[in-house]
């Protein structure tokens, strides 16, 4: 089917028929006629399953135009990771935003109505963005919708992100029953059952435009799915480097999915020697720019300075310990064939497009508590494989997955090549998620009663699958806890959220959450003595906060701390049975002391080093503590707790940016973080109006800082039109932007 032909056929603009053909697509892939075939075009829902790079983006973007450029209608795009909703971001804007379409990303603070997305035709936005301006009654989101693009739909089986997506796509099909979901994935075999409950038709289809190959790689041979057989002849020291330059040398690119992240940057550091004899001198020239870039940060721990160095040589590793910045930086060369290989978690497979010549998954077993060394999913295994081949780049793409036996050999075929990925199925059926979503939909006047709930919940896919399953007591149950806890309030048969339950369910928190908070403000209020330190640890005792995990090897030591500062915590093991239990204790404690470390400005690098993190860690950390802190900030303020909203609001910037309290006022300067605002206190630069009074040739001089940020700090202070100071000392961004942490 020829794509310039479809689209004069559906009657597109002159200009977007140009463009598209201009960006070098001609005819349709088979899964694209299928689509086409079954109506998309006509406002048919569809479920698309069908391999990576077979074309799932383009029938959607079809859609998307079709509905803005000739019906007026607007469109969302809803993506699971903030990081692909980015990519997406980014690509729907270069594309279409000089055909006159108006593209908008949504992926921060969720405490925000967001009424200004309202102007974009195209929002794309995570389902916690989307669930959020839900609950904040955002009539507008839905006003003039006509499509909704659910990518990834599988992640419906995350216990996590799942049964927030699977709320919102029933929230939206309640209140506009008419509207066109597309879902797409690459990894689902119920692809029928998902349909069924959007009422979709179903496109499912193995083919790829770049053929893959699965295979079992043992004894320097790789015996394929298609009864091929590769044999390995580099002479290399292991396994790895042999698969790895036997690909390398062919001009290809490869991908390592390894079970940790100590494993990720093991496997890069020895792939280094092998792939740096393999390049370019343009290519050596640009990565040891890079690596001077990042080994050179003022911020640059070991991790960074362990990635920097094998960068160098054409190796990198990927996982979540790095900062958002640095997996950027990696995926960015990865995708302009400069690194050659980059070791990850699979977390990388579920990330954004980074498709490599050949993907080894050299780990299919991950450590599990309670059950010892288990394999993966398959489903993991075919997200890791579906990343083989470069479209444009390569004629195929091979996934290679490795055993140590002939035994095994046969079995990671059987349980990984020749087997389906698992059937997504519904996380929404536990009484926590139940309990966030009963709040939230009280909250925003979508029901009113428990009857009014569970006409609701009969709509969800969970119901749909397990179709006769009483829920009725349950939720009977949440309702009563709710009740309780003074989150709702009943009027005759009907049922209100109160004040608090309001705040609740505003600032996207678990209920649990917000009890945990109000009983340790309303302790201090009452006289309860309490330090910085304490109300840290408040905010690690909460349900939604990270905690880090603990060893053997800390318990002596955090049992000490625990005695020291017990005046200081706010909420004991006797306050909450969570707390009894002794690691949990500890662990709480752990996080309290990496927080209560990184607020008295100690180094990144050595903060990774004694608690054993990575700087992505920490960055996720800072994140959690900083919304649970503005959420104890607004129940303070709910309760007229006026000076603890003071102390809270306070403490939440210094973990924003990692300092101390006298540091405050200079960090609200853009561009001016930890280590430039102690630099700046350091020569006597301790409040706005020192700064005023300082030549922009004497900060230049100061190192870190140099001219263009001299220049733009007087601007900041003589002209905050024109800079980016708050009129406030604290200038507000979202949450998830926070970022100068590290200057």
């Amino acid at each position: 089917m020829n794509l310039k032909e479809l689209l004069q056929q559906h009657a597109f603009p002159a200009q977007v028929i140009d463009a598209l053909v201009k960006s070098g697509i001609q005819n349709l892939h088979p899964p694209q006629i299928d689509a086409i075939n079954k109506g998309v075009l006509n406002k048919k829902n569809l479920v698309m399953a069908v391999p990576t790079a077979s074309g799932k983006t383009l029938i959607a973007e079809l859609c998307l135009l079709k509905t803005i450029l000739q019906e007026g209608g607007r469109a969302l795009y809803i993506c699971p990771l903030k990081a692909l909703a980015s990519e997406k971001y980014q690509d729907f804007k270069k594309k279409y935003e000089p055909l006159g379409v108006s593209i908008g990303i949504a992926t921060g603070d969720l405490d925000s109505p967001g009424s200004y997305l309202n102007r974009y035709q195209i929002l794309i936005a995570t389902p916690e963005k989307v669930d959020s301006l839900l609950r904040s009654k955002a009539s507008w989101l839905t006003h003039n919708l006509s499509v909704v693009v659910l990518d990834e739909i599988h992640v419906l089986d995350d216990q996590t992100r799942g049964p927030t997506l699977e709320i919102l796509i029933t929230r939206i099909k309640q209140m506009k029953p008419d509207i066109q979901m597309l879902a797409l994935s690459a990894t689902i075999s119920n692809a029928k059952e998902i349909a069924g409950w959007l009422k979709a038709q179903v496109t499912y289809s193995q083919w790829r435009p770049i053929p893959l190959k699965e295979g079992v790689y043992y004894n320097d041979r790789i015996v394929f799915n298609n009864d091929s057989v590769r044999i390995i002849t580099e002479d290399e020291p292991d396994d790895l480097n042999k698969l790895t330059l036997d690909t390398l040398r062919g001009g290809g690119q490869v991908l390592v999915f390894v079970n940790s992240r100590r494993s990720a940057q093991a496997a890069a550091r020895g792939l280094c020697p092998a792939i740096s004899g393999l390049l370019k001198s343009e290519e050596r020239k640009q990565l040891a720019a890079l690596s001077k870039d990042m080994s050179e940060e003022p911020s640059a721990t070991k991790v960074c300075k362990k990635l920097a160095d094998y960068i160098k040589n054409g190796s990198a590793f990927h996982h979540a310990g790095l900062t958002p910045k640095q997996r950027h930086l990696v995926e960015d060369y990865f995708k302009r064939n400069i690194i050659k290989v980059i070791a990850s978690t699979p977390t990388l497979a579920a990330g954004v497009n980074l498709p490599a010549r050949r993907a080894i998954i050299r780990d299919c077993k991950r450590y599990a508590s309670g059950l010892g060394s288990v394999y993966i999913s398959t489903s993991e295994y075919k997200q890791c494989a579906g990343r083989a081949g470069r479209p444009q780049y390569d004629d195929y793409g091979e996934a290679v997955l490795i055993a140590k036996s002939l035994s095994e050999q046969n079995t990671l075929f059987e349980k990984f090549i020749l087997a389906k990925p698992e059937p997504v199925t519904s996380k929404l059926g536990t009484e926590s998620a139940l309990r966030i979503h009963v709040l939230s939909s009280i909250a925003a006047g979508y029901v009113h009663d428990i009857k009014g709930m569970f006409d609701f919940i009969n709509h969800t896919f969970l119901a749909y699958q397990h179709q006769g399953l009483n829920l009725l007591d349950l939720i009977g149950q949440i309702f009563d806890f709710l009740h309780q806890n003074a989150f709702i309030e009943k009027s005759g048969f009907r049922f209100f959220t109160t004040p608090f339950g309001n705040t609740t369910s505003r600032l996207y928190i678990d209920p649990m959450t917000s009890l945990t908070l109000r009983e340790g403000l309303n302790k201090i209020h009452g006289g309860k003595n309490f330090s910085d330190l304490g109300l840290l640890h408040l905010m690690v005792c909460c349900p939604d906060s990270e905690i880090l995990s603990v060893g053997k090897s800390d318990y002596e030591e955090l049992e000490g701390l625990a005695n020291k500062i017990e005046d200081e915590l706010i909420l004991l093991p006797n306050d909450l049975p969570m707390l009894q239990d002794s690691y949990t204790f500890y662990a709480t404690l752990k996080t309290m002391r990496l927080l209560g470390r990184w607020v008295d400005e100690e180094k990144e690098e050595t903060l990774c080093d004694e608690f054993n993190v990575g700087p992505g860690d920490i960055y996720r950390h800072v994140e959690s503590a900083q919304w649970l802190l503005y959420a104890a900030g607004a129940i303070a303020e709910l309760y007229h707790y006026k000076k603890l909203s003071f102390n809270l609001e306070n403490l939440r910037h210094r973990v924003r940016y990692g300092i101390r309290e006298e540091l405050l006022e200079l960090a609200s300067l853009h561009g001016i973080g930890r280590i430039r605002a102690r630099q700046l206190f350091a020569h006597g630069y301790h409040k706005l109006a020192d700064l005023k009074l300082a030549s922009e040739n004497s900060l230049a001089s100061l190192k870190t800082i140099g001219k263009a940020l001299a220049h733009d700090i007087l601007t900041q202070l003589h002209h905050p039109l024109k800079g980016k100071i708050s009129s406030a000392v604290i200038v507000e961004e979202p949450v998830e932007e926070m970022a100068q942490w590290a200057d």
